[in-house]
């Protein structure tokens, strides 16, 4: 059986996270994809490393991830971020920023799967949240299905085959699916996609329950999953560690 669970944007969010693989762990499934940003905005990024290590079978480095080990690239986040970012690489030891290290930005975890944060391709903007960026980003895309996180918003876009004769995409040939709660996009053979989970610990599409999703290339399906978890705990938690309380407020409504 060929099925992967996808997770992304972590953020710290252990209690999130902790939620989410116990539901996995419950729905049977043993192949973990995680898109990155295991770390920031939220106070446990060690306790997530962990996690992603032990239980992960492929893993790729996020932009936060990525900041966190590069200090220069700071000031590409706003205030709140980059405040996080400066903490979370405060309380991290060597191991778990060599672990963020030895990251990479892309995996192929099957022949079909390209998985990447962001963008595949310069754009206006990494985050793929509309038809135009979709068109762009399916130019980088050397797979039947490409998984990408950062936008904290679960989503999948269709494009015809790269073999198409048309040049590059426009926004017109992209098709934008939104993604309810376990109900199944289909993935048909003819066709490209780009498939975004979600966030796991800091989603931003006014639903605040966990995000993640469920590949299964036998039955060529994506599918969208949202978890309960102790919103309150979290909060308290990011509170107690002194990080920016706009950061402990977003998580009660999902944004």
């Amino acid at each position: 059986m060929r099925r992967y669970a996808v997770i992304s944007d972590i953020h710290g969010n252990l209690h999130a996270l902790e939620a989410v693989l116990a539901e996995i762990a419950r729905m049977g499934i043993s192949k973990i994809i995680c898109l990155g940003d295991v770390v920031g905005y939220g106070p446990f990024p060690d306790r997530c490393i962990d996690l992603v290590i032990k239980c992960c079978s492929t893993a790729i480095r996020g932009n936060h991830d990525d900041a966190v080990i590069n200090p220069q690239l700071e000031e590409e986040f706003n205030g709140p971020a980059k405040e996080a970012i400066a903490w979370s690489r405060g309380v991290l030891g060597p191991l778990h920023l060599d672990a963020l290290c030895r990251l990479r930005e892309i995996e192929h975890p099957h022949e079909s799967v390209m998985c990447v944060h962001d963008c595949p391709v310069a754009a206006a903007t990494d985050y793929v949240y509309d038809t135009h960026i979709a068109a762009i980003a399916f130019g980088g895309v050397n797979t039947p299905i490409c998984l990408l996180g950062h936008t904290h918003v679960p989503m999948v876009f269709e494009a015809p085959p790269a073999d198409d004769s048309k040049g590059e995409l426009t926004a017109h040939d992209v098709v934008a699916y939104v993604t309810p709660d376990g109900e199944p996009i289909a993935l048909a053979q003819d066709r490209r996609y780009i498939c975004n989970p979600g966030s796991v610990g800091q989603p931003r599409d006014a639903d605040p329950r966990a995000s993640f999703a469920v590949l299964d290339l036998d039955q060529r399906t994506f599918t969208v999953h949202r978890t309960g978890y102790d919103i309150d705990a979290a909060q308290l938690a990011t509170q107690q560690a002194g990080l920016p309380t706009v950061l402990a407020d977003r998580l009660a409504i999902g944004a």
